[in-house]
């Protein structure tokens, strides 16, 4: 099984991370991320997303994630 992890993004960035096909969660404690996607399809998503200027961060061990 895939390493999943989410995908910590800025408001503002929800449009572009859609434009990559991704799915984001909106929420008022956690701010926006696109949640439990493999790592490698997160490795690209940030590249992808710091090209065009966005800040973005992978969070590992996600409070209430999967547990392995």
């Amino acid at each position: 099984m895939a390493d999943l992890v989410d995908l910590a993004i800025p408001a503002n960035a929800q449009a572009a991370a859609e434009a990559l096909g991704l799915k984001v969660h909106r929420s008022l404690t956690s701010g926006a991320r696109v949640r439990q996607i493999p790592r490698e399809e997160a490795e690209i998503a940030l590249d992808c997303l710091r090209d065009w200027g966005i800040s973005a961060r992978i969070l590992e061990d996600v409070p209430g994630g999967p547990r392995s």
